[in-house]
């Protein structure tokens, strides 16, 4: 059976939301309140379904690779 890491985000989403702020507002990404809560999070469950944490240094790094993939047109769709 595969293990499964169960992190509570509520301790550590206000830094991690920290960190893909800083990190889109280099790429002039803009976002609401509330969509840049649900990018955090989802940057934050695809960290540790990469076997991450919720480091300054993971984040940064999947916030990095979902703006080199264009994530915005296909985040925007699926949170309308």
């Amino acid at each position: 059976m595969e293990h499964i890491t169960d992190i509570n985000k509520q301790a550590y989403i206000e830094d991690c939301k920290s960190i893909v702020s800083e990190s889109i507002k280099l790429e002039k990404i803009e976002l609401s309140d509330r969509e840049l809560t649900l990018l955090t999070e989802e940057i934050m469950d695809t960290s540790l379904m990469m076997g991450g944490d919720y480091s300054k240094e993971n984040i940064r790094a999947v916030t990095i690779q979902y703006i080199l993939s264009d994530f915005l047109p296909r985040f925007k769709k699926a949170h309308r």
